[in-house]
């Protein structure tokens, strides 16, 4: 499949390489993101390049998985964003990370949102869902803001998760059928 370039006002979102692990790798066991992301477990070098696998086999599969973000003009990771299957089943989950020294700035809103747009745009699908650590306050508020619905809250791995969905229908209501900025 080609590559899926996204764009927003602030933000350059392309599929993650293999030459982007240690950016990634760096990323996954910041201490700060690696808290709710990982259940604050530093993941080994093995498991990161494992998952940047399974996105590059979904890219070419499913025409999506996880796109690297930059802050437009300059080309350092700043973070990550994209879609999964859940536990190897139908659900799609959206997923994103930051360093923290983008935090607060509304880059997860904004990167989730392009990410949306395009599973609904594009790709068509029915509903895309979310799974949120309950103390994990910002990311509740990145999901809110999105316009995804509380679906209630049950434990993932011993720990309170608070799980949400929007179907396409609901973002379309929320956000309009606009044209997505892709390229």
């Amino acid at each position: 499949m080609a590559s899926v370039l996204l764009a927003t006002a602030r933000l350059r979102m392309r599929p993650c390489r293999r030459t982007d692990l240690d950016d990634l790798h760096a990323l996954w066991t910041d201490r700060a993101v690696r808290r709710f992301l990982w259940d604050d477990r530093a993941i080994a070098r093995e498991e990161a390049a494992d998952v940047v696998e399974a996105s590059l086999r979904s890219f070419d599969e499913s025409g999506y998985g996880q796109w690297v973000l930059a802050v437009a003009p300059d080309s350092a990771t700043v973070g990550f964003c994209g879609l999964r299957p859940i536990d190897a089943g139908p659900e799609i989950e959206l997923l994103y990370g930051l360093h923290p020294a983008h935090w607060g700035c509304g880059l997860a809103t904004e990167a989730s949102s392009a990410v949306l747009a395009y599973a609904f745009e594009e790709l068509n699908l029915a509903a895309v869902a979310a799974r949120v650590d309950a103390p994990n306050q910002a990311s509740l508020r990145v999901l809110e803001r999105l316009g995804m619905r509380f679906l209630g809250e049950r434990p993932l791995d011993g720990r309170p998760t608070r799980h949400f969905e929007i179907s396409r229908g609901e973002y379309r209501a929320a956000h309009g059928a606009g044209p997505l900025s892709s390229r």
